[in-house]
């Protein structure tokens, strides 16, 4: 045999050699040959046959595409990078907080020589003989400006940008969750079209051994040939109603692959849902907590407290801004000569006329503020909206489960009677076809039940955002 891991047993090899020299010391060379022959090919075909079982890939499961998507789908990606650009972005309002230190350098030839740094000090016959000049000019130095007051422009601006990250948050988990939801969704509708196009394959087989039947009975004259080409009709309309449910079923899978971030040319094998029916796991009033605290609500409430911010921040414009300055210079010419320059003092700016666009600056955040507040309620209100259509979903579902069930078990049972009325002769092949016909109906109704059950219980779990039906 061949051993899990694709390698065969050893030990078949040194028996194979063993027996091979036994039979030799007795004589029977040829059948220890023939033994060894037939040992040594064991061993090559149990290799062969462990090697594709362990090349065999493994059927998709519903909890790996779902991890899969949420490590691979491009927008769970996207919104990721938007979180990580919202905390950089806090990190650039802090620092201002610490002023601004540049190096400055500034190389120049002069059409005639210039002096080399500012007058300073009382200008006398002396000190003007003493003036540096020079045409070629090196100034480097360093200047510094701290901010000692802007109207808390500052502070409002690291405000912003930390709601910022807390709704880029936000959006990251509810991206994640509708990428959930929608795995689930396509996952349990291609694995219900699989199982529709299974139930028809069925459905084939057993009008094909009518068929073969009728085809029987026709020769010898017991059944008229009318018979055999309805069958053959239907059998017809099966194949390619079992041919339009695999196509639905490949576009199905190629919109799965593509939200995991696969190729969507591939297809691979999805493992079956789970038989047992999931459950509501939590109470409408856990619920309604839940959607009312969800990342939508949440990020809009996050837009609502920027733009209060953003309104703070444009007042910090109508009033005074104070500024530390502080520069240090070495002025140097190509003779070597050097001298250098420092200074420190304060800077202070108030705005006077600027044309009104301040204040307008002032009214537009305003009026922002007020159209975040009313996303705010909206959002509230979807999300609110949105549970009740799960709830009813989820119970709906429920219910049609239930019937499709029965109506199946009626199918089934119709369609055993009917064949075997029609065996005996007593019943009509219009009636058997009909009731084949309602069996894989009512069965593709119960799959589609089963499905929608799962659909449902993901988008009461997308609208919470918590994992209340399992």
């Amino acid at each position: 045999m061949g051993r899990p891991d694709g390698i065969a047993d050893p030990r078949l090899a040194v028996e194979g050699f063993f027996a091979m020299n036994v039979f030799q010391l007795r004589g029977g060379w040829r059948k220890a040959v023939l033994r060894s022959l037939f040992l040594w090919a064991v061993v090559v075909l149990s290799a062969g046959i462990g090697s594709v079982r362990a090349d065999t890939p493994q059927p998709l499961t519903l909890n790996a595409a779902v991890q899969e998507a949420l490590r691979a789908n491009p927008n769970v990606q996207a919104a990721t990078r938007h979180v990580a650009a919202a905390q950089q972005q806090t990190h650039v309002a802090k620092g201002q907080q610490y002023g601004e230190l540049d190096a400055v350098l500034t190389a120049q030839h002069l059409n005639d020589a210039q002096l080399l740094r500012p007058l300073a000090g009382p200008i006398t016959p002396a000190v003007i003989g003493m003036l540096p000049f020079a045409q070629d000019q090196i100034h480097a130095g360093v200047a510094y400006s701290f901010p000692l007051y802007v109207g808390g422009r500052i502070s409002n601006e690291i405000s912003i940008a930390e709601l910022g990250t807390d709704r880029a948050r936000a959006l990251l988990r509810g991206t994640r969750s509708d990428i959930a939801y929608n795995v689930t969704a396509l996952f349990a509708q291609a694995q219900a079209l699989a199982a529709q196009a299974q139930a028809i394959s069925q459905e084939l087989d057993e009008l094909n051994t009518t068929r073969s039947n009728l085809e029987l009975a026709v020769k010898i004259g017991k059944r008229p040939e009318v018979d055999l080409l309805k069958t053959v009709d239907r059998i017809s309309e099966a194949e390619a109603d079992r041919t339009e449910v695999l196509a639905q079923q490949k576009t199905v899978l190629s919109a799965l692959m593509a939200l995991m971030g696969r190729d969507p040319s591939s297809q691979p094998t999805l493992a079956p849902l789970p038989q047992a029916t999931a459950a509501l796991t939590a109470g409408e009033d856990v619920l309604e907590s839940n959607a009312a605290n969800r990342s939508s609500v949440a990020a809009a409430s996050d837009a609502f407290r920027q733009a209060n911010r953003r309104v703070a921040a444009a007042r910090s414009a109508l009033v005074p801004n104070v500024f530390l300055q502080a520069s240090y210079f070495e002025h140097t010419d190509a003779s070597d000569l050097s001298s250098d320059t420092w200074f420190v003092g304060l800077l202070a700016s108030y705005p006077v006329f600027d044309g009104g666009s301040r204040r307008a600056e002032v009214s537009r955040r305003r009026e922002e503020e007020k159209a975040a507040q009313a996303d705010v309620e909206a959002a509230r209100l979807q999300a609110e909206a949105e549970l009740q259509s799960a709830l009813a979903g989820w119970r709906a579902a429920a219910d049609q489960q239930k019937a499709a069930s029965a109506q199946l078990a009626a199918a089934r049972e119709v369609a055993r009677i009917e064949q075997i009325k029609y065996d005996t002769g007593a019943g009509d092949i219009e009636d058997l076809l009909r009731a084949r016909t309602r069996e894989v109906g009512a069965e593709s109704s119960e799959i589609a039940a089963r499905a929608r059950i799962t659909v449902s219980g993901a988008q009461i779990n997308r609208v919470t955002e918590n994992e209340v039906v399992r």
